[in-house]
């Protein structure tokens, strides 16, 4: 009967193993479930971060070419203002030079030659 106590308390020592070896797994289970519950939450946030940032990136690609857009239209209306200064200037300075030129004749002018002889 000896042997029958000794294989059941073998047999209690490896069923007791067995539960804690059990024990151990259930904890490591629900130590990764907090961790993927954890990782789960940081995905969310990140995914929430990307959407703002996705939204706050179009609201300044709008603000911007609308600055460019501005920027262009004031630039033409200096170059088209410079453009318009440099052809009033022209026609002045053409009629003011029409004003105080004598009228030309149309003969060809001579030149007075000498003859020897």
């Amino acid at each position: 009967m000896g042997t029958n106590n000794a294989e059941i308390a073998r047999l209690q020592q490896q069923a007791d193993e067995v539960v804690e070896v059990m024990y151990a797994n259930v904890k490591k289970v629900k130590e990764r479930e907090d961790k993927l519950q954890v990782l789960d939450e940081r995905a969310e946030q990140l995914q929430e971060a990307g959407k703002l940032f996705q939204k706050t990136s179009k609201q300044v690609a709008v603000q911007e070419a609308s600055r460019n857009r501005k920027w262009k239209i004031i630039l033409g209306v200096a170059v088209g203002l410079v453009i318009l200064v440099v052809v009033v200037v022209i026609i002045i300075t053409t009629s003011l030079k029409d004003q105080h030129l004598p009228p030309q004749s149309d003969a060809v002018p001579r030149l007075a030659t000498t003859t020897a002889g």
